[in-house]
């Protein structure tokens, strides 16, 4: 249990759901079994069954709703997991190093509209005198 309340409660809250999702069938084939019992008795067995078949799809459509809600907080979870160690691993790489290649050209200063074309061309004559 982490010791921040706001994460505390995001943690009881996926702790509940997956209760709730593992064990729902509980509570589903209880109510079936009253529906069924209750309403045969006074209605006729029939009845019972509809009763019963109709509070199944009910609860089976509330287990689906809960089971995409744990679905959706775990990959919820796991992108934040992942980007915190992703922040974590870059923290503890320090500053972007740049290569010995790129060095050397941010030592002349900005880029500017032209100077590339100027690069080149005294790359050219260099080359040539070689």
């Amino acid at each position: 249990m982490p010791s921040d309340p706001v994460r505390a409660v995001f943690y009881f809250v996926y702790w509940l759901l997956q209760v709730l999702v593992r064990y729902f069938w509980l509570p589903i084939g209880a109510m079936v079994v009253y529906e069924a019992f209750s309403n045969g008795s006074r209605y006729g067995i029939v009845n019972g069954l509809v009763a019963a078949v109709i509070t199944l799809l009910v609860g089976l459509a509330l287990w689906g709703i809960l089971y995409v809600a744990l679905l959706l907080c775990t990959l919820a979870t796991s992108v934040s997991r992942t980007i915190a160690e992703v922040h974590r691993m870059q923290q503890s790489f320090g500053p972007y190093r740049r290569s010995s290649s790129s060095v050397g050209s941010e030592a002349e200063g900005p880029i500017v509209e032209g100077s590339i074309v100027t690069d080149l061309e005294q790359e050219r004559k260099r080359r040539r005198r070689e």
